[in-house]
């Protein structure tokens, strides 16, 4: 390789912002450690807390309905409990393109910290929530506000790192679900033992929830750094850096300009179906633990407290699987698939000891329950392809969107398959997370091997892979020298 390469950015924001020579230096390995920590240090902890605290918003559900919220709203029989939580994901389907346009059209930096501020206006809604139809208004209008914010992370991710870092950081900020699974019960324990106030217990739990949001969409606006190009903070070298080291992703740098055949070439192509239908099937295990947890664990005979704190193993066992998927990912080249398939098999496990061990065997039940959470494992594994596995911005803003729809579906049908009237088992609804999980396992193969043929085939018809159009916004289609992430 010689000592300088080309630098094209011809279709970016960059080329009317920063002064580029027409050669850049080849990264020194220390200079390229100490950018991707300052990089680190900017953007995993914004996006891990924001993050935290949309699923501490979106899940606290499951803890409120314990505490009082199923019987003041009339909601115990039949599917309605479930329906208060699915139709948060038909409002995130109806919100997931719509926000990914906005969030390439008037940047990320400006679209997430007002999202997380009109979310937070949902939230502190909520306690005035009297029937079930406005329950089920304000989980929609959740739904459909915190839609974008996945998405925008996952375009984030892909604009900042290269395909071998993208997994793990993925993963990190996505860990922080778990993370706030382990916390928001004990917030919650402590608001559970509030008496004699003018409002009930859950709805302390959504006022808090809602503050905390609102607080923080504040902060944000003055710290998320965006796309590498407007991001503060970095000098005139740095940034040039931040942008050659993304060049070999071949994925192009962040373009305003929505363009309509990219996201035709992403709805016509396997790769966005296939990682649909594996986001859909590996996002069905969240029916169980983040809708159901608690009230399956008071099922199971435990205290109201007892249940809340039962908890507290999902959200360590989820942080553990995302970040150790995350790291695997990462250190083992061409995994991601693999890892998919073997996440696959504890949850398939785990929905066989609920489903066929006896209600008095409560302990190995209770293993069984969270052997399930390993569906996070295999979940962000999807989130990275949904990333790193496209090119051109609009294209992967659309597989980005097309990502999370899935996961949407998967979240709509986890619940339905768990109806009050298999209560307290719930014997179909672990049935189908058995069936589910058994064809991701066998899809993800699938997948894998259609991309390897595909590489295969574009290194016989055009060579190696160079980085010459890294940094033009091409799609992986239009430019040959990418290659598919295994």
């Amino acid at each position: 390789m010689s000592d300088h390469i080309e630098f094209v950015a011809s279709d970016s924001k960059v080329a009317e912002d920063v002064e580029f020579s027409h050669t850049a230096p080849i990264l020194e390995e220390e200079s390229t450690r100490q950018l991707l920590r300052k990089i680190d240090m900017r953007l995993m902890p914004v996006m891990c807390f924001t993050y935290a605290l949309q699923y501490y918003d979106k899940a606290l559900l499951s803890q409120a309905a314990i505490f009082g919220l199923r019987d003041e709203l009339g909601i115990q029989d039949g599917l309605e409990y479930s329906w208060v939580s699915l139709i948060f994901y038909f409002g995130y389907i109806t919100g997931c393109y719509p926000i990914s346009w906005l969030s390439q059209r008037f940047s990320i930096r400006r679209v997430c910290p007002t999202i997380c501020f009109l979310w937070a206006v949902v939230v502190l809604c909520t306690p005035a929530c009297t029937s079930y139809g406005g329950m089920l208004a304000n989980r929609f209008m959740l739904g459909l506000i915190e839609s974008g914010v996945s998405p925008a992370f996952m375009l984030c991710t892909g604009m900042w790192y290269t395909h071998s870092e993208q997994v793990l950081r993925s993963s990190l900020w996505y860990s922080f679900s778990g993370g706030s699974n382990i916390i928001s019960p004990l917030i919650n324990y402590g608001l559970g033992h509030i008496t004699g106030g003018s409002l009930n217990c859950w709805q302390y739990m959504y006022l808090i929830a809602g503050l905390a949001t609102l607080f923080w969409s504040i902060a944000l606006w003055f710290i998320f750094p965006g796309s590498p190009e407007e991001a503060k903070g970095f000098t005139a070298e740095e940034r040039k850096l931040l942008l050659e080291r993304v060049r070999a992703n071949n994925a192009g740098s962040e373009n305003k300009q929505f363009k309509w055949y990219q996201m035709r070439e992403a709805l016509l192509c396997y790769h966005f179906w296939f990682i649909l239908v594996l986001s859909a099937l590996s996002s069905i295990g969240s029916g169980a633990v983040t809708t159901f947890g608690s009230i399956i664990f008071n099922g199971m005979g435990f205290s109201t407290f007892q249940s809340l704190l039962l908890n507290m193993p999902n959200g360590a066992l989820a942080f553990i699987c995302i970040l150790g998927s995350g790291y695997i990912g990462q250190k083992v080249p061409n995994a991601r698939l693999h890892i998919v398939s073997g996440a696959c098999v504890p949850v398939i496990l785990g929905s066989c000891l609920i489903w066929q061990l006896p209600s008095s065997e409560r302990a190995a039940r209770i293993i069984g329950f969270y052997l399930i959470n390993f569906f996070s494992s295999a979940w962000v594994q999807c989130i990275a392809l949904g990333t790193s596995n496209v090119a051109g911005h609009t294209k992967k803003a659309t597989l980005a969107a097309g990502t999370f729809i899935g996961y949407a579906l998967g979240n709509i049908i986890g619940p339905l398959t768990f109806n009050a009237k298999d209560a307290p088992r719930y014997d179909p609804g672990f049935q189908v997370t058995v069936i589910c999980f058994a064809a991701c396992l066998v899809l993800a193969q699938v997948f894998r091997a259609l991309m390897m043929m595909q590489n295969q085939r574009r290194n016989g018809q055009y060579g190696l892979p160079n980085a010459e159009y890294g940094l033009q916004d091409m799609t992986d289609g239009e430019n040959k020298s990418f290659r598919y992430p295994l």
